[in-house]
């Protein structure tokens, strides 16, 4: 069985051969491995999805996230993106061209997260056409199943329930 130097790194490369890098850098050792194959850590970073271990606060925020009742909630992240942009202004001597490419990169975020707050909201909300044909299915349902001599009352009572901005809860 053959010995390997400890001072050269070993690990086993793409086409199957060990790497002949040094296993160190400087006067400093680093477990038998190059940077390349792990380096001071001792083994290859893992990060992201992969991650053996988070910060504890990570993992709070994280599942605070995930159990928020309505994620599409957006307001708040509205409200940092304005603080940012008054807090950047307001800390600005002279404007730069690199000044100007922040600010229209702020006021772009903020738009963005505008434009999705609208299309959230907007969402639910009937267009005009399906509040006419509603309107008309309603006039249909009524003249079927409302008798002649009650149709006036009931439509009359149908607009104040409705008003002219819209359904009343009460």
């Amino acid at each position: 069985m053959e010995e390997t130097d400890p001072d050269i790194c070993g690990a086993k490369t793409r086409d199957g051969n060990p790497c002949e890098r040094p296993a160190g850098w400087g006067t400093e050792k680093t477990e038998g491995r190059c940077k390349q194959h792990g380096g001071k850590a001792g083994r290859p970073p893992k990060h992201g999805r992969y991650a053996a271990t988070r910060s504890e606060s990570l993992q709070e925020k994280i599942q605070e996230y995930r159990e928020d009742p309505d994620p599409a909630e957006m307001w708040d992240e509205l409200a940092v993106l304005r603080g940012v942009l008054q807090e950047w202004l307001s800390d600005m001597d002279g404007v730069t061209e690199d000044d100007v490419g922040v600010l229209l990169d702020l006021q772009n975020a903020i738009r963005r997260t505008l434009d999705s707050i609208n299309k959230i909201q907007t969402r639910s909300a009937l267009t005009a056409a399906e509040v006419e044909y509603l309107q008309a299915r309603v006039a249909d349902l009524f003249k079927t199943y409302v008798p002649k001599e009650e149709r006036d009352a009931a439509i009359r009572e149908l607009r104040e329930a409705i008003g002219p901005d819209g359904p009343r809860m009460n």
